[in-house]
C-alpha cells in the first residue's frame, strides 16, 4: 500500500507498474510533462517510509536528481516502484486530477 502525507486512506501498490502511473490512476494530483521518461523531474515525491521496499535509483533517475539538487529521500514517481508498503510526500503537486498543470 502506498500511504500519502497529507492525504487520507491509501493505494495499492504494485511492483510492476511506476509510482507515477499509480497515483494518476487514483486521481491523485502530481505534475508531470515529460509523461515518466525521467526528463523533467516534475514528478519529485520524498520517501517517508519503505525506501528498502523500492527499485533501486537507474541512471536516468540518479541524473535527473542529481540536476534538481534532490536530497537524498527524494526519487522520481516515474521511475519508482514499490514492492511493499511505503509512504511519501508529493513534492510538486499537479492542479488538476490528471497530473497536468493548469496553463
Amino acid at each position: 500500500m502506498i500511504q500519502i502525507q497529507g492525504r487520507d486512506g491509501s493505494i495499492s501498490s504494485s511492483p510492476a507498474v511506476s509510482l507515477l502511473n499509480l497515483l494518476q490512476r487514483n486521481s491523485v494530483p502530481i505534475q508531470t510533462i515529460c509523461g515518466g521518461r525521467a526528463q523533467c523531474g516534475r514528478c519529485l515525491i520524498r520517501v517517508l517510509k519503505g525506501a528498502d521496499k523500492m527499485n533501486k535509483k537507474n541512471q536516468r533517475e540518479i541524473i535527473r536528481l542529481q540536476a534538481l539538487n534532490a536530497e537524498e529521500d527524494m526519487r522520481l514517481a516515474c521511475q519508482s516502484y514499490a514492492r511493499g508498503d511505503i509512504e511519501i510526500e508529493i513534492i510538486n503537486p499537479g492542479n488538476r486530477a490528471d497530473g497536468g498543470t493548469a496553463g
